[in-house]
């Protein structure tokens, strides 16, 4: 995919920068708001270079499993090349259609992953489906009044939408609150 809204393989190293993980509070984030624990089976919905699956990983522990869904070959060979824990499975694969089996997951997680595609909505019907009854799906975006930097404000999905698109897919409950200066997050849990 080369539109404007895929991410640029050539700033993956902007993933990873120190300022922009202490920024998000990525374990607070995991542990606070998506309740991940030790064992749990979880999936990363647009992994890229694994900022939050290497994240989720040390928190699932070794009795975990944590599927690296990304589309992009060369972002998961970045993944692979930071010698992953072994609970890390990364799969090349469509984050709309990841070909893993249904129920399996005690948590998902679609970090600023719903701008980057044309059809959101199907991200967010997968993640229902690979979830567990009571399992949560916790997706992260840009906030739209901030310009810069981040995708172009066309792009970005406003909380309303996210809500809307979380009811569609099955979701109950929905939550959201703004968690960085720049970032807020939608949450809820399978009920069905």
């Amino acid at each position: 995919m080369t539109d404007e809204s895929h991410f640029d393989i050539n700033k993956a190293s902007h993933l990873d920068n120190e300022g922009r993980i202490r920024e998000l509070r990525i374990p607070e984030l995991l542990k606070d708001i998506g309740g991940v624990m030790g064992g749990m089976t979880c999936v990363d919905l647009g992994a890229g270079t694994g900022t939050f699956a290497l994240r989720i990983a040390a928190r699932v522990g070794e009795k975990g499993k944590v599927f690296a869904i990304d589309d992009s070959a060369a972002m998961l060979s970045i993944l692979k090349s930071r010698k992953p824990p072994p609970q890390i499975v990364p799969v090349q694969s469509d984050f709309t259609a990841t070909g893993l089996d249904s129920g399996i997951a005690d948590f998902c997680l679609a970090a600023f992953i719903l701008h980057e595609t044309k059809e959101p909505q199907k991200i967010l019907d997968e993640a229902f489906r690979l979830l567990k009854p009571g399992g949560r799906l916790l997706a992260v975006e840009w906030r739209a009044e901030f310009d810069s930097p981040g995708p172009p404000q066309r792009i970005r999905i406003s909380p309303e939408k996210m809500e809307a698109m979380f009811r569609q897919a099955g979701f109950k409950d929905f939550t959201h609150q703004n968690w960085t200066e720049k970032h807020y997050y939608g949450t809820s849990e399978k009920t069905q």
